[in-house]
């Protein structure tokens, strides 16, 4: 007999912590939520439902993670060839709530302790799935942050080491000053890892023309992206016409070849001011704002990225910039809206994840153990999934 079911590895950010969500079974064994399908019900479908049911926690789909095959003895000494199609799945709702009848409780467990506390406590098969759900997640964030280094006393042989980690972490950009453009374009060319170029970097009062030059030739030395730094102090000044010059200058020269970034040094500003800031850049046509030089009063802060999400809504996205040199402190700016992170500490953030080198560049192979059905032993295959995510329908945002 063939036996199909669907469950879930599901996440949340939460005060900056990566929870992941089980369920203390009727046996007392940490498990995933899964379930059967029910007729006509599609993998995905179940799987939420399973999730909900037996947890109380709403989620969405993210992507397929892969699949445990195993098989078993029923009651009635019959054999079960059973699959389980895992997902990740991002928690979006709802409250921790066990379905008693089959679950004596549903928990958050923090990153930290998911796979010390699964190994005492779980089930052998699911192991792979938590370990590739970790991997995807590892991986996610990688793919926000912005790989930088903008001392002036940086060598080339740093930038070549800051060029050759971003492609070995699968980082989003390169962060450079200009005058590394050729480099580090050079060294990423084809790794789908973009160059960025900081622009009137790091005082932003240089005049919109020379920014405008800058932005033009970082471009033509092979940049993909310009953070600019806003002129703040006609923006304290209350110079509305000279802070959108100096926006629109460097709009018109850099685009659409290139994304734009504009950094408002937030640290610096009110309130108001950062809501002006915010306004304006979003106006004059920047892809980006951005919190912080890294190089001022202060870096960014989850309430200063909630506040500018809140301005500039889907108009525009966050990054998060200065003093982000920690797991717990990316996810609270992702967890306040940021979708980029710019930080020099982008290898020891990733590098917090607790996964074995091993484990990491096993991912994508297929992982075969022994397990246990039933006190009938049985041969289990763990198969992580390469597929691509479904569309998503735009009413739910990753955190990433």
């Amino acid at each position: 007999m063939k036996d199909t079911a669907a469950g879930g590895v599901v996440y949340a950010v939460r005060d900056g912590a990566l929870l992941f969500l089980f369920i203390d079974d009727r046996f007392g064994r940490l498990s995933l939520p899964k379930g059967h399908l029910e007729p006509g019900e599609t993998e995905e479908a179940a799987a939420l439902r399973e999730i909900e049911e037996e947890t109380g926690i709403q989620g969405r789909i993210v992507e397929p993670l892969g699949e445990v095959a195993y098989a078993f003895q029923d009651n009635a000494g019959e054999r079960v060839d059973k699959t389980v199609r895992y997902f990740l799945v991002e928690a979006t709702g709802g409250a921790l709530k066990a379905q008693r009848e089959e679950v004596q409780s549903a928990l958050w467990l923090p990153l930290q302790d998911v796979l010390s506390l699964h190994d005492a406590r779980g089930y052998a098969n699911n192991r792979a799935m938590i370990v590739e759900a970790m991997r995807r997640l590892k991986r996610r964030l990688a793919q926000t942050i912005d790989h930088t280094l903008l001392r002036a006393e940086a060598t080339k042989d740093e930038i070549v080491r800051l060029c050759d980690e971003a492609m070995a972490y699968g980082f989003a950009s390169v962060c450079v000053q200009p005058g590394w453009v050729p480099l580090v374009a050079s060294r990423l060319k084809g790794s789908g890892v973009k160059t960025c170029a900081v622009v009137g970097f790091p005082l932003g009062g240089t005049l919109p023309e020379v920014k405008a030059y800058e932005a033009y030739q970082a471009v033509q030395s092979g940049a993909e992206e310009i953070d600019m730094v806003i002129n703040i102090g006609a923006l304290k000044s209350g110079d509305e016409e000279a802070v959108r010059r100096d926006l629109e200058a460097v709009v018109e020269a850099a685009k659409p070849k290139a994304i734009i970034k504009a950094i408002l040094e937030t640290a610096s500003l009110t309130d108001e001011e950062k809501r002006r800031a915010a306004e304006w850049a979003v106006e004059s046509g920047v892809d980006f704002v951005k919190t912080s030089t890294g190089f001022g009063a202060g870096g960014a802060t989850a309430d200063d990225v909630r506040l500018l999400k809140a301005i500039v809504g889907k108009r525009a996205e966050i990054k998060a910039s200065g003093g982000i040199r920690d797991l717990k402190t990316a996810l609270a700016m992702l967890e306040a809206g940021a979708t980029r992170l710019g930080t020099s500490s982008g290898v020891k953030i990733i590098r917090e994840f607790p996964l074995s080198d091993a484990e990491d560049l096993a991912g994508e192979a297929a992982e075969t153990t022994k397990a246990t059905g039933n006190g009938a032993a049985a041969a289990e295959t763990v198969v992580p999934s390469d597929a691509r995510p479904p569309s998503d329908d735009g009413n739910v945002e990753c955190i990433f």
